[in-house]
């Protein structure tokens, strides 16, 4: 009697019926000593006389469901309409062809071109002047040596919500806890309020953070010029430092461009042009980011504490870290001259 419960032939039990063959038993003996059927010890003879191995043969497996051309297909209307769902993807594929291929089936033809559902990024709208003005800063200033980016002086505003925030935020969790609250990103409505801050890093520190209060408009801009930007610049790096702002409105008024004008030409400090809707080329946006991830979190039940929070947090910045950031800046020249002054991962 032959087990009743079929199961495949170990390499032991292979090796073993071979070597009995070898020692020119018949194969029936064989199978009564192994307790074999006699077909099963006739195929492994058979496989071992063709490969010279006991080893199983490669199995065809399941036929596929979409062949290639069909999987190119799926590829290229994935690519011409990269907002286009699973779900619509699939419904338009089945209409025109006369199998019907299910989500999972689409969806592993298109993980096999590498093209895997992702959150989209967001970035500023590069119109193509902006593409053309961001490659030129590059190019120009991709050969800047650390010393020279030592000299500026990088400036900007932000604003932090008390709950949750704009910026994406990672979390480390197990498969079951998507809804456990410490997870979670709290959320209220309208925001719950925020506190809007004006700051600046160079090399050897950062300035002292600004709180905006109400809309901040030329006037509160070019105090902010007068009384902080220029003279804690000064202190930080010297007479004669590099200054860099964006290009918002406020930045840009002829109030605020008369006054650094005139301060650039008594010495005091060098502007740096710099192209507008840029975000990626600016190591201060990756510095809010820093600050944000590193924030007490159970302090922002209050636009006062989170302002506590928010300067604590600033003045604690390690200047390797600062000095890590302002010193990519060749690194994200050369990112948009790779992206022909496209985005970047910056």
């Amino acid at each position: 009697m032959f087990p009743s419960k079929q199961r495949e032939l170990t390499s032991e039990e292979r090796i073993e019926i071979v070597v009995l063959h070898q020692q020119k038993n018949s194969l029936r003996k064989i199978a009564a000593l192994v307790r074999r059927p006699l077909s099963t010890v006739a195929d492994t003879v058979k496989r071992y006389k063709n490969t010279n191995s006991v080893a199983n043969l490669k199995r065809s497996g399941r036929p596929r469901k979409i062949n290639n051309s069909d999987s190119r297909y799926l590829k290229l209307c994935s690519i011409r309409s990269r907002r286009k769902t699973l779900s619509v993807i699939t419904e338009e594929f089945n209409i025109g062809h006369k199998i019907s291929a299910s989500r999972s089936v689409v969806n592993r033809a298109l993980h096999s071109w590498g093209m895997l559902g992702r959150v989209a990024c967001r970035k500023p709208l590069l119109s193509p002047r902006n593409i053309k003005t961001q490659l030129l800063f590059a190019k120009e200033h991709v050969k800047w040596k650390k010393k020279q980016w030592a000299k500026v002086l990088f400036t900007d505003e932000s604003k932090f919500d008390l709950f949750g925030s704009k910026r994406r935020t990672y979390v480390r969790r197990f498969k079951n806890e998507r809804f456990e609250s410490n997870c979670l990103i709290p959320t209220v409505k309208h925001g719950g309020g925020n506190v809007m801050i004006w700051g600046g890093i160079c090399v050897n520190g950062v300035t002292r953070l600004k709180r905006i209060e109400g809309i901040m408009d030329k006037k509160v801009y070019h105090s902010i010029l007068v009384h902080r930007a220029l003279p804690e610049g000064k202190k930080l790096l010297g007479k004669g430092f590099v200054f860099q702002e964006d290009n918002d409105p406020k930045h840009s008024s002829l109030f605020c461009r008369n006054y650094l004008a005139s301060k650039e030409k008594s010495g005091d400090v060098v502007r740096m042009v710099w192209p507008p809707q840029s975000p990626d080329l600016n190591p201060i946006e990756s510095m809010w980011d820093y600050v944000d991830t590193r924030l007490n979190k159970t302090e922002r039940n209050s636009q006062d504490k989170m302002w506590l929070n928010l300067e604590a947090t600033w003045n604690s910045i390690p200047k390797k870290i600062l000095r890590k950031y302002i010193y990519s800046m060749k690194n994200r020249c050369k990112a948009v001259i790779h992206a022909k002054g496209g985005h970047t991962s910056y």
